[in-house]
């Protein structure tokens, strides 16, 4: 049994690398040597992007309030269209917020492309 996990290890592996990106700057089967760069400085840089996480499935709305707790929200503008703030998910995102202790005020009065105005008018309504 033990070698046949292994090889069906094996396969997937094989198929994942097949699978890899396939767009033209990272397809690519060469590597540029060390000290080959076209300015002849051979200085390393890393760096490191903090990104967000996307999360779904049934009930991820739920943990709307949690999430933001954990992240040491205090205070949370929401923001929605009139029609969305009727439906269901911004409800439920709602009573989270309520749920975790998070104050928070909706605005639905949200365009397309918002306008200074939109912003001004969000910054005297505090």
């Amino acid at each position: 049994m033990a070698a046949a996990a292994r090889a069906r290890v094996a396969y997937l592996l094989r198929q994942l690398q097949r699978a890899a990106c396939q767009c033209p700057t990272h397809s690519h089967t060469y590597s540029q040597a060390p000290g080959l760069s076209p300015s002849g400085k051979t200085t390393d840089y890393a760096f490191e992007m903090a990104v967000s996480n996307i999360r779904y499935g049934a009930g991820v709305t739920k943990e709307v309030g949690m999430d933001l707790k954990n992240m040491g929200a205090k205070n949370v503008c929401l923001m929605t269209d009139k029609n969305l703030s009727k439906l269901p998910p911004v409800q439920v995102a709602m009573d989270s917020l309520v749920k975790n202790g998070i104050p928070f005020t909706v605005y639905d009065n949200v365009r397309v492309e918002p306008t200074d105005a939109s912003a001004n008018y969000l910054r005297n309504r505090e």
